[in-house]
C-alpha cells in the first residue's frame, strides 16, 4: 500500500469534520445527485410518454413496473458484476444507462419502444442504489456511517424533491422532448462516476490491505449460514409487508398524478408536498425511533397512509365538490409523511429482527420489498384505473394499508402470546 493510499484511508477513518469533505465524497454525491436526477424526472414522465404514443392506464402504469423489476433483478448481481468491472466502470455505466434512454425516448414512437428504454434505465437505477449505499459503507467506518448516509440521502432526496413535481410542468408547458432532454443529467454525472470510482477503490484497497487478517477468521458453516437466513426472513415478514403496502401507494401517486390531476400546478403542488413530507419525515423520525423504538412508529405509519390516501380517493371522486383540491392536497402530504416514516423505521426495524448476522438478508429483502411495492403499485393501479375508474383504485390502496396494519398488529401480538404460555 502506497503512502498516498494510507493517508487517504486514515484521513476518511477520521472523525473530525462534515462527511461531504472527505476524500470521494463530494464527488460520490454529485454523481448521485445527477444520477437521480435523471431518474426523478422519469418517473412521471415516462408514464405521460406512453399515453402520449397512444397506451392506457395499464400500459402507463407497466412503464414504472417493468422499471422495478429491471432494478430488483440488477440489485441482485450487482456486488458480483462490481467484483469483475470495478468502481469507475460501474458508477460510470449506472449513470450512463439512466441517461441515454432518456434521450433515446424523443425518438422513440411505439409504446414498446417506451418499454424497452424502461428496462435499461432499471439496469442502471438497480446499480446505482446498490453501488451508492455500499460506496458510503466503505469510505466510512461503522462509527461515522449515521451522518454520512445522512448526507448521501439527501443528495437522493434533494432531487427528488426539486424535480418530480416539477418534471409534469415541464413536460405539459415545454414539450415532452425538453422534458426528457432533461432526464438526461445522469450523462453529466459520469466524470464525478468516474472520479467517486476512482477514490473508492483507492480506499477499498487501504482498508483491505490494512485489515487483511479479518480474512482469516472462522466463519459461519455454509448450511448454519443459510437456516439462520431463512429464519430472519421469517422475521422479517411483518415490516417488509407494511413497507411494500405503503410504497405501492408512492409508486401509485408519482405514476399517474398528471393524470387523475387535470391541472398542471396542482400537479406540481401534489408531488413537490408529497416528496417533501417523505424527505422531512425520513430525517424527523429518526431520532425518535433511536429513542422509543422504531417498531412503535409502524402501525402508526399505515394509518397515516390510510387516511391519505382515503382523502386522495374523496377529492378524485368530485364527492367534495369545491374541497377537492385542498383534499387532494392533505393526502399527498400524509401519505409522503407516512412514507417517509416507513423508510426510516421499516428499515430500522428489519436489522433488529435479522440481528447482526443477517444483516446482509434484511438489506437485500427491504431494497427488494421497496422497489417491488412501487414497481406493483404502478402496475395494478393502471389495471384497476384501465377497468374501473382512479377513485376506485385508491380506494384499494386505503384497503391495503388497512389490511397490513391488521397483520402487522396480529404478528406483533403472538410473540407476546406465545411468551405467556412459555411462563404457564
Amino acid at each position: 500500500m502506497s503512502a498516498q493510499d494510507q493517508g487517504d484511508a486514515v484521513r476518511i477513518a477520521n472523525p473530525a469534520g462534515p462527511p461531504w469533505r472527505e476524500p470521494g465524497m463530494p464527488a460520490l454525491l454529485a454523481m448521485t445527485t445527477f444520477a437521480f436526477a435523471g431518474f426523478a424526472v422519469m418517473l412521471p414522465v415516462a408514464p405521460l410518454h406512453m399515453v402520449a404514443l397512444g397506451g392506457d392506464e395499464f400500459l402507463a402504469g407497466l412503464v414504472n413496473a417493468v422499471l422495478m423489476a429491471a432494478t430488483i433483478l440488477t440489485q441482485l448481481v450487482v456486488e458480483r458484476m462490481r467484483s469483475w468491472i470495478g468502481w469507475r466502470i460501474s458508477l460510470a455505466l449506472a449513470c450512463l444507462l439512466l441517461g441515454l434512454p432518456a434521450l433515446g425516448e424523443i425518438v422513440a414512437t411505439t409504446p414498446g419502444q417506451v418499454l424497452v428504454l424502461a428496462a435499461v434505465r432499471g439496469i442502471g437505477f438497480g446499480i446505482v442504489t446498490v453501488s451508492g449505499s455500499s460506496a458510503v459503507g466503505t469510505l466510512f467506518p461503522p462509527e461515522r456511517r449515521g451522518r454520512a448516509i445522512g448526507a448521501y440521502g439527501l443528495a437522493v432526496a434533494g432531487a427528488q424533491l426539486v424535480l418530480t413535481p416539477v418534471a409534469p410542468w415541464i413536460a405539459d408547458e415545454a414539450g415532452l422532448p425538453v422534458a426528457l432532454a432533461v432526464a438526461a443529467l445522469p450523462l453529466v454525472g459520469i466524470p464525478f462516476a468516474i472520479a467517486a470510482g476512482a477514490a473508492i477503490a483507492k480506499h477499498a484497497r487501504a482498508v483491505a490491505t490494512a485489515d487483511i487478517q479479518d480474512a482469516e477468521r472462522p466463519s459461519p458453516a455454509p448450511h448454519e449460514s443459510r437456516s439462520e437466513d431463512r429464519r430472519a426472513l421469517v422475521r422479517l415478514v411483518p415490516p417488509i409487508l407494511a413497507l411494500t403496502a405503503v410504497t405501492c401507494a408512492g409508486g401509485a401517486i408519482t405514476t399517474f398524478t398528471p393524470q387523475f390531476v387535470p391541472d398542471a400546478v396542482l400537479t406540481v403542488v401534489s408531488l413537490f408536498l408529497y416528496t417533501a413530507a417523505a424527505t422531512f419525515a425520513r430525517w424527523f423520525v429518526g431520532g425518535l425511533a433511536d429513542r422509543y423504538g422504531a417498531d412503535r412508529f409502524i402501525l402508526p405509519g399505515l394509518a397515516i397512509a390510510a387516511l391519505g390516501l382515503a382523502a386522495i380517493a374523496a377529492a378524485i371522486s368530485g364527492i367534495v365538490g369545491l374541497a377537492g383540491p385542498i383534499l387532494l392536497i392533505v393526502g399527498a402530504v400524509l401519505v409522503g409523511t407516512s412514507f417517509g416514516i416507513m423508510q426510516n423505521v421499516t428499515l430500522v426495524r428489519a436489522f433488529e429482527l435479522a440481528g447482526e448476522h443477517a444483516r446482509g438478508v434484511a438489506s437485500t429483502a427491504w431494497n427488494v420489498a421497496f422497489d417491488a411495492g412501487t414497481g406493483v403499485g404502478a402496475l395494478a393501479i393502471g389495471a384497476l384505473a384501465a377497468g374501473a375508474s382512479f377513485t376506485l383504485s385508491f380506494v384499494a390502496l386505503t384497503a391495503v394499508c388497512v389490511v397490513a396494519g391488521f397483520a402487522v398488529l396480529l404478528a406483533g401480538r403472538r410473540p407476546a402470546r406465545d411468551a405467556v404460555g412459555a411462563s404457564d
